[in-house]
């Protein structure tokens, strides 16, 4: 069975973050991998930049899709330089994934469209291809009752049903203009539901937990499922 990886942007802004997360894929290339990579800081520049200039949120969006493209293809040749059989192209549609899946046991893309946030495109993927986990290496380490950037007493929760995430997403409401997207905004979510997709928060900024989970099924983080 074959497994997504969502890799936060905040991976790229590290040059040892990201040969670390190039050799564990590299470890476990043989299983079948799809890597949604975010657009993190460069992604946020140019959103703002092109706000500034056009008004045009869609314009926003466009550029955030590419530096999410941009972090995907550093990853991708990463991958190629430690020997593993990366899929030499990003793929920019569902189709185009679906051939590369038929070809590559591992393939590395970014953002699809205007108004998604890679959190989502990571479990259309899964859906796309019959994958049924997504693992979400996220700028935060877990799924909390709260903000706890903002709330010092928000709860780490372990485990977590859809419904129980829908309610506390929808304390302050999804944003979705772009590069303000929450940790799972409420279409993932749909999706997540309607496919039977489980996701697994990680904390991104520690790739020993990927590992953990990929050689020992450990989750130290949360598991959320339908």
């Amino acid at each position: 069975m074959g497994i997504v990886i969502k890799l936060t942007g905040r991976v790229f802004n590290s040059d040892e973050l990201i040969n670390r997360y190039a050799d564990i894929i590299a470890e476990v290339a043989n299983r079948g991998i799809v890597i949604v990579t975010g657009g993190g800081d460069v992604a946020r520049r140019y959103i703002e930049v092109a706000r500034k200039l056009t008004g045009r949120e869609a314009a926003a969006d466009m550029l955030g899709i590419w530096a999410s493209r941009l972090n995907a293809m550093l990853m991708m040749y990463t991958l190629l330089a430690k020997g593993v059989n990366v899929y030499l192209s990003i793929p920019e549609t569902l189709q185009e994934l679906g051939k590369a899946y038929s070809s590559s046991k591992v393939i590395v893309m970014g953002g699809l469209q205007p108004g998604q946030s890679t959190t989502m495109v990571s479990v259309l993927a899964a859906e796309y291809l019959g994958i049924n986990t997504v693992v979400n290496c996220s700028n935060i380490d877990a799924l909390y009752t709260d903000d706890p950037s903002k709330n010092p007493n928000a709860a780490r929760i372990e485990r977590a049903r859809l419904s129980e995430v829908e309610g506390i997403l929808s304390k302050e409401g999804v944003r979705s203009f772009a590069g303000t997207y929450e940790l799972i905004d409420e279409w993932a979510l749909q999706i997540m539901r309607r496919s039977g997709i489980s996701m697994i928060i990680l904390d991104g900024k520690d790739p020993g937990k990927l590992t953990k989970y990929l050689k020992y099924s450990t989750i130290d983080g949360t598991l959320i499922t339908p």
